[in-house]
Order: structure tokens, then C-alpha cells, then sequence
């Protein structure tokens, strides 16, 4: 499998288009003087992309099939990635590679933090912004607690580790198939996602923050609730602005028929990558 590969002859268009796009993405706008809010993106900022779900997010890839693990210098990785049973696997790894691979390429020069907080088998119900311990026991996992307010504690650990200034600059999803395998859960899929959005763009201060998931597609036979979690994926990336949604149908997985193996895993964070360079691309030129 492939690492890193250096971008040599990365044009002068695209170094600056990170500066330009999360000028627009952070809301930067012209004071009397003609100069922006942000003049110039502070060499030392990080750009703190969250990244959030279930066990697709926390990673099954194995970090023997890599010939190199690299993070580059410019990306810092604070990882809350967790099994079941509250353990860490220091030797599987997730879409953090692959999402790094794209972000060196096109932003050698800028500085990104990835947070991520996911436990697998984790439904909606347990990352509800209105947390209800009775709702989640739906699922069987009421022990996860409150994700959501998990997620910000750790948001704020990872942000307060660095002297640099930060700006939350997306979330990259990758959550569903708890929801799917229980019909009572997947059923309202599309109010719980969407208020999910709304309430993490409200507490990030941030009403067009880029929302990047991508699309459950366990067995059918063992997931009875998939078309209707489906239905709900498209429908949000339909009807919300600033909403993608990456395909997953042709990503390998492991025999389970559920988790993507190695090589899914880096085309996953891949796609998450590409899709947010080409989120900020038309932001530029709007």
C-alpha cells in the first residue's frame, strides 16, 4: 500500500486555496481599510477538522498492511477512537490516513488538527444532543453515556494542548449501522441527524460548518433497517446546505460484511478528503 507522497509542484493556486476557502468558511469579511478579518492565515493556526461516528470511524484497517504509518508534522492527530469496551488498538488505524495523505498533498503548508471521537456500535441515540439514558437503552449500549457532550470535552482537551489559535473547520461522519440493525432506531434516522447537525453547527458557532459523512452499506439480511437509514442519508444531503454525502457501496470490507478492511479504510479517508477539497474549491468560487 501506498504512504505520503510530497506534491513538488503543487501550483500557487492551490497552496493559497486553503487560506482563501476558510476565509469564506470562517466568515472573514472586508473592514473599511479593504483588509480582511483574518489579513493572513496565522502560519501557526490549526484548522481542527472533527471526526465523529461509530466503528467505521474508530477504524478496523491494520497498521501492518501499511508500509509506513505517517502523520505528517503539519497535522496533529488527537484520537478518542474506542471499541465497545471502552479499549484502544494502537495497531488498527482509520480514515485519518487516508484523509492525511489528502491534505498534505493539496495543504502542505497549513496546519490541521484532527479530532476524533467514536465508539463502535454507537447509534444516534447515544450521540443526541438531548441525551436520554432511557432512549438509548434502544440500542443496548446506554453505558456510551452522552457522546455528545463527550465529544466537546474532548474537543476542548485536544484545542487547549496547543498555543496556536484554532477554527473548527468541518466534521467528517462516518455513523449509522448501529441505527440500521434496529428498526425502533433507524426509524427516525433523518429528525435525529438533522437536528445533530443543527445543534453541532449552533455550538460550533458555526451555521455553514461542512458536514461530510458517508453512507452506511452493511448485509440487508442482518440489518433490517438499512433502505430506511439510506433514505435518511440522501434525504439530508438532499435538503441541507453545506451536506455531503461520500459513497461507500464499492469500499472493501472484512468478511463480516461490515467494516472496511485496510484498503477501505484509506480510500474512506480518501474520499473524506477529496470531498472536503472540493467543498472548499466551490466555496471559493461563489
Amino acid at each position: 500500500m501506498d504512504t505520503f507522497s510530497t506534491s513538488e509542484n503543487l501550483s500557487e493556486m492551490m497552496k493559497c486555496l486553503l487560506v482563501f476557502a476558510l476565509m469564506i468558511v470562517i466568515g472573514c469579511t472586508p473592514d473599511k481599510k479593504g483588509s480582511s478579518k483574518a489579513d493572513a492565515v496565522k502560519e501557526k493556526e490549526q484548522y481542527v477538522i472533527l471526526m465523529g461516528g461509530q466503528s467505521n470511524m474508530v477504524g478496523s484497517g491494520q497498521v501492518a498492511d501499511l508500509d509506513t504509518v505517517i502523520i505528517p508534522d503539519h497535522i496533529t492527530y488527537f484520537n478518542r477512537g474506542m471499541y465497545p469496551d471502552f479499549s484502544q488498538d494502537s495497531a488498527r488505524f482509520g480514515p485519518e490516513v487516508g484523509l492525511s495523505q489528502v491534505l498534505h498533498q493539496h495543504f502542505p503548508d497549513s496546519n490541521f488538527m484532527l479530532v476524533k471521537y467514536a465508539i463502535g456500535g454507537a447509534s444516534l441515540l447515544d450521540w443526541a444532543p438531548d441525551y436520554d439514558s432511557t432512549q438509548a437503552v434502544i440500542t443496548g449500549n446506554a453505558r456510551f453515556g452522552a457522546m455528545y457532550d463527550s465529544l466537546w470535552k474532548y474537543v476542548g482537551q485536544a484545542t487547549a494542548s496547543v498555543d496556536e489559535t484554532t477554527e473548527i473547520v468541518a466534521l467528517l461522519w462516518m455513523q449509522g449501522e448501529r441505527d440500521a440493525r434496529i428498526p425502533e432506531a433507524g426509524v427516525d434516522y433523518y429528525p435525529r441527524f438533522k437536528k445533530f447537525i443543527e445543534r453541532i453547527r449552533e455550538d460550533a458557532n458555526h451555521p455553514n460548518l461542512p458536514i461530510i459523512f458517508g453512507m452506511v452499506n452493511p448485509d440487508p439480511a442482518r440489518y433490517a433497517a438499512v433502505d430506511t437509514v439510506q433514505s435518511a442519508q440522501r434525504r439530508i444531503a438532499a435538503e441541507m446546505g453545506y451536506v455531503r454525502m461520500v459513497n461507500t457501496s464499492d469500499l472493501e470490507k472484512w468478511n463480516d460484511e461490515v467494516h472496511y478492511n485496510s484498503v477501505g479504510q484509506l480510500e474512506l479517508g480518501r474520499r473524506f478528503g477529496q470531498a472536503l477539497v472540493e467543498h472548499w474549491q466551490a466555496s471559493t468560487r461563489k
